[in-house]
């Protein structure tokens, strides 16, 4: 819906052009001789008169072209408000992801935890482990059972959030893939993001508002030349009672031309002053946001190269060395020589490094898709594997 409003501000903007094309309605008079005037052709009985005013041509060229820039800076919003809402979507979409992505691999922590629960009985019947060991793991369990408690609320919250963004209605079933988002690094060098910087929608329309600032102070100041007036006139004519008139009972037509004198100056001066002003708003609007979008992309693409950088790290080395001592001291907890502490610790750890791995690749992709909305466009890229 949010988009939607955007595309009819710019239809309706579209149709303000043809309203500056238009010249002054057209004036029609008519008057009743109530006290007749006798002229020698007869007596005038009804006048009729038709004018038109056709202003300076600049204020209808002028008018025009500000309405058209404006109708293109309506449609550059619109487009701007697109690259908004996609990375509005991917921020809720990975969010989401990595709440179902936690839930599951908690869950397996929690099977893994039962399994030790009933391990540590059976190892208690015969004096290979302690009531101290049964209730840690009894206290693993519940903390770990409280949390997924609590990713259903951060579920429901975070579905809410991505429903908000597609615009669906609140009851939009959501499906969330299992697999993670590519590695990707921009294959174009820093200077060829940093030159379509300004042409970015939200940049170019502020520049395209200035323009038609300034056509609307031409329009304005044009309102201070001469108009002209064009207008007929027709007198209906009686016939005469005096006798030997060749003309009697003949109409008059009249052509009739005027100027428009401006005499108030200040006024259509104030009018053009105020539209300077503000193309001078809009173009100081302009730099200030392509000043903010070169600070955000350098800030972005330090985020979409640290992000690639952690989930290298998770995924090639810290990871799997913690399932490895993970591994280790499972299976030397069984045969007595880990403690069940150390069992603990290394299932903590690998969780937090699991977690680790999936934050860094949702937050590889939100900086993604935040790198095109600042960019402007689809950012060329090269996959990491």
């Amino acid at each position: 819906p949010s988009l939607r409003a955007k595309f009819d501000e710019w239809r309706a903007s579209t149709h303000r052009i043809a309203q500056q094309r238009r010249l002054p309605e057209p004036i029609f008079t008519y008057g009743l001789y109530l006290s007749r005037v006798e002229t020698r052709v007869g007596p005038q009985r009804h006048r009729f008169s038709l004018t038109q005013a056709v202003p300076w041509p600049t204020v209808l060229t002028s008018g025009v072209d500000a309405a058209s820039l404006e109708a293109e800076g309506a449609q550059r919003r619109f487009d701007a408000a697109a690259l908004s809402i996609v990375r509005r979507v991917s921020t809720a979409y990975w969010k989401l992801w990595v709440i179902k992505r936690t839930r599951q691999v908690q869950k397996d922590q929690l099977e893994i935890l039962r399994y030790l629960f009933e391990s540590s009985r059976a190892r208690l019947e015969v004096d290979r482990a302690s009531l101290a060991d049964v209730g840690q793991i009894q206290l693993a369990s519940s903390r770990l059972t409280d949390v997924l408690s609590g990713l259903d609320e951060k579920e429901r919250a975070a579905e809410a959030e991505l429903i908000t963004a597609l615009g669906a209605p609140p009851d939009t079933k959501i499906r969330i893939a299992d697999d993670p988002p590519p590695l990707l690094l921009p294959a174009e060098d820093t200077a060829s993001l940093r030159a379509s910087l300004s042409a970015h929608p939200a940049i170019e329309s502020l520049g395209l508002m200035a323009e038609s600032r300034t056509e609307r102070a031409d329009a304005e100041e044009a309102e201070g030349y001469p108009g002209f007036l064009v207008g007929v006139d027709y007198i209906e004519t009686g016939e005469t009672e005096m006798p030997g008139v060749e003309d009697s009972g003949k109409d008059a037509v009249i052509l009739r031309l005027g100027v428009k004198i401006p005499l108030w100056w200040n006024v259509y001066g104030a009018a053009r002053d105020e539209a300077e002003a503000q193309g001078a708003v809009f173009r100081a609007k302009q730099a200030a946001s392509l000043d903010e979008a070169q600070g955000a992309l350098d800030k972005t693409l330090s985020e979409v190269r640290d992000a690639v950088r952690r989930v290298k790290l998770y995924r090639s080395t810290l990871v799997p060395q913690a399932e490895t001592v993970y591994g280790s001291v499972l299976g030397g907890y069984q045969t007595g020589d880990s403690s069940l502490a150390e069992v603990l610790l290394a299932q903590r750890d690998l969780l937090d490094l699991q977690l680790g791995l999936f934050k860094a690749q949702a937050d590889h992709a939100v900086a993604w898709a935040r790198l095109e909305e600042i960019v402007g466009r689809e950012v060329r890229s090269r996959e990491i594997k």
